[in-house]
Order: C-alpha cells, then structure tokens, then sequence
C-alpha cells in the first residue's frame, strides 16, 4: 500500500500521504537537506516495493519481475500514480539500459503509461533517464520512525476507530477520495485499489478512520511488511484539516504496527507532507524521483 504515498503535478496529493493542507508554507522554511542512508535506504526499498506488490495483488493486477526489477500493472492504463503502474529497480544485476527498456516493452504490450520510481542514489538510471531526454520530475522523501510518538493528540467531538467491516471500507474510501481533491487518476486507483476486502482488512493491515461528530473525516492505513508498518493513504476531508484529525488516525496506525512487533514505520512523502509527519518524529533516509511515461499513442 503506499502513503501517495506524493504530488505528481502542481496540486496532486500522492499514495501515501495526502494530508498536506496547511503544510505548504511552513515547508519553506523547513527544507530537508538530501541525506542519504544507505543501509536503512536499502531495506525501505524493499519494503516499499513489497508494499505496490501487495497493492496490485488486492486489485488483480499483474507483476513482472528479473533481476532486481520490478514492473506492477493494474487494469487502468493511466502513467500516474505509481501504484497504479510502475517500475523500481532494486539493485544493479541489470543495467540501466536494460531496467528502462524492458520494463518498456512490459506496459507497451498492454496499451499502459507508468512511472519509474528513482532513487536519489542510483546515478547510473538518472543518467539514462537522462540520455533518453526524459523527465525526473516529483521528489519524495524516504522517513523512517523508530519509535512511535506518545505525544497526545486533542481531538474534541472526535472518535478514532479501526476499520473492521464493509461499512468501515466504503468510508475510508469516500475520505480519502475526497481527500484527493480533484486528481482523477489518483480517484480512479483509490476506486480500483481500494475495492477488494484484502485491501484495508488482514491480519497485517491496519485502518484508522477518524469521525468527526459522527462523519468520517480522515484515515491513514498501515500495513506490517517485513517488520517495518509502511504507512499510506493518510488523507483528511478538506472541510476537516487543520484539526488535527489526520494525525490522530496516523498515530494510530503506526501504534497498531508497532503493536505487531514492527522494529519502525516508514513512508514516502510527498515534500509538501515532510513537516507533517517530521512532528511525528519522521526522519529522512533518502529521497527518490519520479519518471512519469505516458500511454503510447494509439
């Protein structure tokens, strides 16, 4: 499951984490340096590539993988966002020629555009990126937390519940549309993505709906990969932001991960979500790009 987790163009709130309202101009003053550690870098990359697996198995998709390189295809043939269609390279066994072109002629033979996910590290893949007079366009950052925050949230008039049924599912996924504002393609997954019971509901995942005086008003979903609780999908209605609510729910799928034995949560951050969920004790380990490749023209 990812934290969209991401802001793919102006305005656009990503898998992860959409619960950037209120954030923008406080990240002006709070930029990130572009640390990276390798070895906790390493093993997110893993996860999070376990984690849009996981995404594309609940919504039926298909997945194609060969030394390191891993495609993930659902049945909408939009390029963004990444969960919906897309490529990590998780070592250098193939290389950078090879983990553009192949991956290539996997969504060209289904009609699909995609986005390549790329580490900040990987220099060999942006300089082919680069060669090809490709894009890398959207930043987001690599947090981790070690240990969950006990810092109470005030959240008058409001009820933190766990999704545990149909009903719980329907409203997580009418939140979190509403949560993406107007970015279709990420509706349309969330709609795809979000359908199947597997996707909210299982021993390892963990959803958190906070109700404002009865309304479903924000989520945040944790999924337990590994030992690391990947947190994602952390939105708020906007008629309910800046109260806190978002918060809450993400603290409590993180206290539910790390209930489960997880040794840290982690997310991919949009930039605009970085002081958010710094206040909750996130901290970077590294940064990736985005290489948005639309559909071939038919």
């Amino acid at each position: 499951m990812p934290t969209r987790l991401y802001q793919s163009r102006p305005g656009r709130l990503c898998h992860h984490c959409s619960a950037t309202g209120g954030y923008r101009s406080l990240l002006m003053t709070h930029r990130l340096p572009a640390m990276v550690d390798s070895r906790l870098l390493n093993r997110f990359d893993l996860v999070l590539a376990e984690s849009f697996r996981q995404t594309i198995r609940d919504c039926g998709g298909e997945i194609w993988e060969a030394n390191g390189v891993v495609s993930w295809a659902s049945s909408l043939k939009q390029a963004s966002p990444v969960h919906a269609n897309g490529v990590m390279r998780l070592n250098r066994l193939m290389s950078a020629r090879e983990s553009m072109g192949i991956p290539a002629g996997f969504f060209r033979a289904r009609g699909h555009g995609y986005t390549v996910l790329v580490r900040s590290d990987d220099r060999a893949l942006r300089a082919e990126i680069e060669r090809t007079r490709r894009d890398l366009a959207v930043e987001h950052v690599a947090m981790v937390l070690t240990e969950p925050s006990v810092v109470p949230v005030s959240t008058d008039d409001v009820e933190i519940r766990r999704v545990k049924d149909p009903s719980g599912m329907l409203d997580f996924r009418n939140t979190l549309t509403a949560a993406m504002g107007q970015d279709r393609d990420v509706q349309r997954f969330v709609n795809l993505g979000l359908r199947r019971i597997q996707a909210l509901l299982g021993p390892a995942k963990a959803a958190f709906l906070a109700y404002d005086d009865g309304t479903a008003a924000a989520c945040a979903l944790g999924s337990l990969i590994d030992g690391v609780a990947i947190i994602g999908w952390i939105g708020a209605k906007p008629e309910h932001r800046r109260r806190g609510l978002a918060t809450a729910a993400t603290r409590d799928a993180i206290q539910a991960g790390f209930d489960q034995g997880a040794v840290m949560a982690a997310t991919l951050s949009p930039l605009p979500a970085v002081p958010f969920l710094v206040s909750m004790g996130f901290e970077e380990v590294g940064r990736y790009h985005e290489c948005v490749i639309p559909p071939p023209s038919s």
